[in-house]
Order: structure tokens, then sequence, then C-alpha cells
């Protein structure tokens, strides 16, 4: 693997890169064995993604979200914290891995938590290890109320906080000074990056002065169609997943909402028994939408995928019981073309099984979403 991102795009054609199998099938069909990928149409690439060897005995989309769990160690991670305040005057962190090595123009790379994550998830230390190690310059971010930053703002983070990212990174973009920066966000943190460069690319948000350093974008397990989410998280057989996001964002609350009886009343028994009435209840609201459905429209970023600019990569799983997979099955992304080059430089790997940000498979590196990270952000095989 490179230790920095490449200037040129590697982007050349928009295409959906599906596992080895009978294309006559629906995804979560195919045969899980062996399993490559394939690209329809060809990705141009430096090199073909990375090959996917799921454990033989752990292929469940459950097991492998719960194995998704497992904590790492990283003893030589020691960041510095850095403050980014908002405009609504709240605050997020930024926790800085720097490597001894790393010099101005050197490649960054921004880590992105999922809904209930941290700087501390075992994801964003595995990564923030891998990063370091090869010499790039790390930041995890955590949201409004996340970790340190969890008495520090009024508001919530929730799907649609594209504009905190493109906070973090004006900051990034000032502690770097020069030097590309790659961007991997995480189930929610994904649709947050992937909302951002959206909107960045059709107009919706002005862009910075530094957006022309952003030249890697992943987006791994992302809730892009939050109403379909929702749904899904609806049937009874995922009461489990809905009780553990309830009891973390429940305890995630702000200390004004926790001491106001008012905002509290929304939370009284009964308890909210799946994500979309705690949405409904609390995130809505308080977040200035009507309502959950009104928060599910305007966050997610399905909308905007097809306008991205930024070389993005969208890695899920055909087994995920989170997010369906139907969810980027039916993405309108479009069809190449000479203007398309340029303008559309959108990849979504599927793989048949990995469940929610798992990808537990054989071998001494046993998460091959990392893999898959560490290949599109240098542009070849890690």
């Amino acid at each position: 693997m490179h230790t920095t991102v490449p200037d040129a795009p590697v982007i050349q054609k928009v295409a959906i890169v599906r596992p080895i199998g009978n294309k006559d099938l629906p995804v979560s069909s195919q045969r899980i064995e062996q399993v490559g990928v394939s690209c329809e149409p060809p990705m141009h690439l430096d090199s073909a993604p990375p090959r996917y060897d799921p454990h033989r005995w752990i292929r469940g989309g459950h097991l492998q979200t719960l194995l998704s769990l497992r904590s790492p160690k990283a003893p030589h991670l020691q960041p510095k914290l850095h403050w980014v305040t908002l405009d609504d005057g709240d605050q997020i962190a930024l926790h800085d891995d720097q490597p001894a090595q790393w010099k101005p123009g050197d490649a960054s790379v921004m880590l992105a938590h999922g809904l209930c994550g941290c700087r501390l998830s075992p994801y964003m230390i595995r990564l923030a290890d891998q990063f370091t190690r090869l010499g790039v310059r790390v930041f995890r971010l955590e949201m409004r109320g996340c970790g340190v930053a969890a008495d520090h703002s009024r508001g919530l983070t929730h799907a649609g906080r594209s504009d905190d990212c493109l906070a973090a990174l004006t900051r990034i973009a000032q502690l770097t000074g020069e030097g590309d920066l790659a961007t991997v966000g995480i189930s929610l943190g994904g649709n947050q990056l992937l909302r951002a460069a959206g909107r960045l690319g059709a107009g919706l948000d002005k862009a910075p002065d530094w957006a022309h350093r952003w030249t890697r974008l992943v987006a791994v397990s992302p809730p892009i169609d939050l109403q379909r989410c929702s749904d899904n998280l609806q049937r009874p057989m995922l009461r489990a997943y809905n009780r553990y996001f309830i009891g973390n964002l429940l305890r995630r609350l702000p200390k004004h909402i926790r001491q106001s009886p008012e905002l509290m009343q929304r939370c009284a028994r009964p308890w909210p028994k799946t994500l979309r009435e705690l949405d409904d209840r609390i995130t809505a609201p308080i977040s200035g939408f009507r309502n959950a459905e009104d928060y599910y429209d305007q966050s997610s970023a399905a909308s905007v995928v097809s306008s991205i600019a930024v070389p993005s990569l969208i890695l899920t799983a055909a087994n995920d019981p989170i997010v369906p997979v139907e969810c980027f099955t039916n993405l309108n992304l479009p069809q190449p073309s000479k203007v398309d080059l340029q303008r559309h430089p959108v990849r979504l790997l599927i793989t048949p099984c990995g469940g929610h940000i798992g990808f537990f498979t054989r071998g001494s590196e046993r998460f091959y979403m990392d893999r898959v990270i560490r290949w599109w952000c240098a542009g070849s095989e890690a």
C-alpha cells in the first residue's frame, strides 16, 4: 500500500461491484463460497478490490455484526485533542494521531464513527492504528454528545449532520496545511460524509477552499435510505438491535435535556420500543424536524449520491441485518458517459456476507473492511 493518497482521481466509471455468481439472482441469493468480486462495467483501477474470503463458520449477518464489537489493542496511540466549535456554539472533538515521520504535505485521514460509536470504537482504534503505522496522520472525529464531547453540545448527533463533518474537515485542513485528505465513515458516519460530498457536488453547500484536497471517501454500511432502514428495524426479530440503539442514545442525551422534565416526558413510559419511535419523540423534534419521516427524508444521503464529485467507495453486505441491501441496489446512479467520468465517481462494493460493519474473514487480518479502506484510500491493493 502506498502511504500517500495520489492526486489524480482513480475513478473513471460509475460501477456496481457484485460478488461473482449468478447475475440473474438478487445479490443476497448469490452463492457464498470463495468470494471474489467482478465489476460491471470494469473499474479501471490500478488493481482489483481485495479478495474476500469469509470465515467458513462465521457467515450469518447477525454473528458478523456481533464480531465487529471485538476490541483491538493499539497501545501506541496517544492522540492530541482539538475542539471544533460549530456555528450554533456546540463543540465536537478531533483526536489527532500524528506519526513521528509525518510532515506537511503527507496524507491525512478523518474517521467518523457510527450512531453509538466514539473514538474508542473497535473499528476506530483498528483503522487509526493501521493508518498511523503507514505514516498517515489520523483524526478520529467524535460527534455531538459522543465520547469527550458528551457535555459540549446541546444538540444531538444524527444522520443529517453533514455540516459538522465539513466543519471538522475545515479544522483538519488548517492543522495540516497541505496534502491530501481522505475520509472514512462507518455506518451513520458514512451517511454523513456521503451527504456532505453530495451536497457539495450538487451546489447545495458552498465548496470550502480545501475541497480540492478531499481525494478519497469510503462509507462502510451507511444507512443512506433512513426510511427503508427504519422500516426494516420495525421487524420483531430485530428488537435486540432497537434496545441496543435506544439504550445507548438515551444515555447520551445532553445534560439540559436530562434535566428538563418537559423534554424527558417524551421518553416517559412506555419507553420507545423502536428506533423510529425514539426518532419521532426525541431526535426529530429536538433537531428541528417535523417528525421522523421528515428527518429521514432530509437526512438520507441517497438523494445526493449521484452528485458526489469526490472519488467514493460504498462498502456494504447483502446480509446486513440493519441496513437492507435494497438501499443500494435501487440507487439511481447515472450510466457511464464522457460527462459522468468526472461528475459521478462513485463505486458500490456489495459482498454476499459481512453483516453490519463486520466483514469477518479468514487469515491473519480478520476484518475485510480494513483492507478495502486502505486499498481505496491508496488507490492500489493493500
